[in-house]
């Protein structure tokens, strides 16, 4: 059809767009885009306050947006857009990678390998969060215990949560 990829790339960008604004709105790093997945880092370059709970709290957001978008496209296109998120919280190797032509600030390590894993269980509209994530934040989200899944390239098995809101006086 014509006009169907220009179509495709206005969809996407108004997704990133999406996950962009929620990031900056809670005071997220967007490591990157890979494909149609953004990547964001909380506490670094510089320490935060409460930087899990903000990483939650974006994911939150991003499933409200994303159901408002949702509407908004079908009154126009026939694209949908749906996505899951994941999250993990530990230690990464944080800095400037890359060689003399190409450098960029990102993140890498266990941690971020174990949240892209997790992003890519999650169903549409889904946030799954590690068990280090759960402990850190129990009391102060609604969260269902999934069990324990097999990671890609992960030797051990992890239990795994999904994140249902915010507990009340959180909001």
């Amino acid at each position: 059809r014509k006009g169907e990829p220009e179509q495709v790339v206005e969809v996407l960008n108004r997704y990133l767009s999406l996950t962009t604004e929620c990031i900056f709105a809670n005071e997220g790093m967007v490591d990157k885009f890979i494909g149609d997945a953004t990547m964001a880092v909380y506490n670094a370059p510089l320490d935060q306050e409460d930087y899990v709970y903000k990483a939650v709290k974006t994911g939150l957001d991003m499933v409200k947006g994303a159901r408002l978008l949702q509407e908004e496209l079908k009154k126009t296109t026939d694209h949908t857009v749906g996505f899951g998120i994941g999250i993990n919280c530990g230690d990464a190797v944080v800095g400037n990678i890359g060689t003399g032509q190409r450098m960029e600030y990102t993140a890498i390590g266990d941690t971020v390998n174990t949240a892209s894993r997790l992003e890519s269980q999650a169903g549409a509209g889904e946030i799954l969060i590690s068990a280090a994530v759960y402990e850190r934040l129990k009391g102060r989200i609604e969260a269902t215990c999934l069990g324990v899944r097999k990671l890609k390239g992960k030797a051990e098995e992890t239990v795994i949560y999904r994140v249902e809101g915010l507990k009340e006086e959180e909001k």
